[in-house]
């Protein structure tokens, strides 16, 4: 790996979504395997009965095919749906005769149990949180992990409980602190998050900006970000990406294409 970049955190986003189907066993395998130091990120949704699968939409058609919503869901009726249906790659759908299961969290504890996660919550059911502790607790991850979600309150909800855990930042603080860094008031918004989770631009908005950066970097927060979100999400996939990302601050990086990354790093180094 080129040296240069060896203090950058690499997050594989989804499970490494461009290379397998996300948030599956197979994906966390083939993060893992291209360098166990980066950290895996995937997504929570609570059944209908009280487990936590990886699982991003609430609705499991993108994905799977199947127009069902999780939530409403047993554990039993989410392991006949096919993680990979939807799974398109050089043209083709390689999985809808190799069936992929939906793990359940508890799954991905058992099976890895030195992994770095991201674990991104995407249900606003508190009682997931609970559900949760006890998991991390019952398998003593609580120094691998980075917790996430979009929903404020969940966030303050595991900080409540776990105050000594690693949080990312939720949505509306996220706004509250580039927003502050627009209009230079920033110094009135501390940060309470560990990790701060940010797109480089926002449509056609600049949000890493130079005052942005520097907001955080005196609050010693680190910046872990991906090129653009808009109508999608674009990550950074290539060594010249990574390397832009080094330029401005930027303290880690996800991917949607692990292997692919690694690569171009290492002919990077030749």
């Amino acid at each position: 790996m080129a040296e240069d970049i060896s203090d950058i955190e690499i997050i594989c986003y989804a499970c490494g979504r461009g290379e397998n189907p996300e948030n599956t066993i197979r994906g966390i395998e083939n993060c893992q395997s291209i360098n166990a130091e980066w950290i895996v990120e995937m997504d929570i949704q609570l059944t209908k009965d009280g487990s936590l699968v990886l699982f991003h939409d609430y609705n499991a058609q993108r994905t799977t095919g199947q127009d069902q919503l999780i939530p409403e869901m047993t554990l039993a009726e989410i392991r006949k749906l096919n993680a990979g249906f939807n799974f398109k790659t050089k043209g083709k759908y390689p999985y809808r005769n190799d069936f992929i299961e939906i793990p359940e969290v508890k799954s991905v504890f058992e099976r890895f149990p030195k992994a770095r996660l991201m674990l991104d919550i995407h249900t606003n059911n508190l009682a997931a949180v609970d559900i949760l502790i006890e998991l991390i607790d019952e398998y003593s991850m609580s120094d691998q992990l980075v917790i996430v979600s979009h929903y404020d309150e969940v966030i303050e909800d595991f900080a409540s409980k776990r105050p000594s855990w690693v949080y990312g930042v939720p949505t509306r603080e996220a706004k509250r602190m580039i927003y502050s860094s627009f209009i230079f008031l920033d110094r009135f918004f501390p940060i309470k998050s560990d990790v701060l989770m940010l797109p480089k631009r926002l449509g056609n908005t600049e949000v890493l900006t130079k005052r942005v950066v520097n907001h955080a970097k005196k609050r010693k927060r680190e910046i872990w970000a991906w090129m653009s979100e808009g109508e999608a999400v674009k990550n950074v996939d290539s060594f010249q990406e990574l390397m832009e990302m080094k330029t401005i601050g930027v303290d880690g990086v996800f991917t949607d294409f692990p292997a692919s990354l690694i690569n171009d790093i290492d002919a990077s180094a030749l």
